[in-house]
């Protein structure tokens, strides 16, 4: 991806669209310095990297309301959140995802301006995920994302896959359940279900993780929808680590 000015991002919290709502966004992420200077060091420090660390930052303007910033973060002080933050959008493209812990909540500001709102999340568990967006879309019927050749998985990494459900529709309980899959070819001749998620029927978000090792070059979401006239607005990334 060549240079860009920041303007086309997308931020998915919990299952929420905050894209529209956030004025900046900074994912951090860090290792400690840990040094293993010696006395045989050649008079030169000795680093090596630590414990890593991850926190999330966001700015935005506060609105209360159904599915609003303030619905999900008001209520989340402390709670894990799988958060997805893409910097251009756009399927095939890249994007970050985490599970954190929201531990800063700050709202309203100073008189005759617009209403702001800051948080800032630090990684609960497990990884930040460098990823590819596999879908972005309203979903309506039984189907699978494009292939992406995301890679093997080497033993001791795991290919994650992060699903946001912000938005469902239908009648008759509409429902939709994802499985990731991987195959030695991009047409998907014999397809391997790796792991299968907790159906879906509201707002919310889940991901998902297979340990290598797997020498399947390709991935993809497959997805089974039921009800009448089902509709389901998706993001969904898959990446390894």
């Amino acid at each position: 991806m060549a240079k860009y000015v920041f303007n086309d991002g997308k931020v998915f919290s919990g299952g929420y669209d905050l894209s529209s709502h956030i004025t900046s966004v900074t994912l951090d992420i860090t290792a400690e310095e840990q040094d293993a200077t010696t006395i045989n060091s050649g008079g030169f420090k000795s680093l090596l990297g630590g414990l890593k660390d991850s926190n999330l930052t966001m700015d935005g303007f506060y609105e209360a309301g159904a599915n609003l910033p303030d619905a999900l973060l008001g209520t989340s002080i402390g709670n894990e959140l799988i958060v997805t933050t893409v910097p251009d959008a756009g399927i095939g493209n890249t994007a970050y995802f985490m599970k954190s812990r929201l531990f800063s909540y700050q709202m309203f500001g100073t008189v005759g301006e617009l209403a702001p709102f800051s948080i800032s999340k630090s990684g609960s568990s497990d990884v930040v995920v460098r990823g590819t967006v596999a879908l972005d879309t309203a979903l309506t019927a039984t189907g699978n994302s494009a292939a992406y050749q995301v890679g093997a998985v080497a033993s001791g990494e795991k290919c994650y896959a992060a699903v946001h459900c912000y938005s469902v529709s239908g009648t008759s309980s509409p429902t939709i359940t994802f499985k990731l899959q991987s195959d030695d070819n991009s047409s998907f001749t014999s397809p391997t279900d790796r792991a299968t998620f907790t159906a879906l029927t509201a707002i919310g978000s889940e991901i998902k993780s297979v340990a290598g090792a797997v020498t399947d070059q390709y991935w993809r979401l497959n997805y089974t929808i039921t009800g009448t006239n089902p509709s389901f607005g998706i993001h969904a990334t898959i990446g390894i680590e």
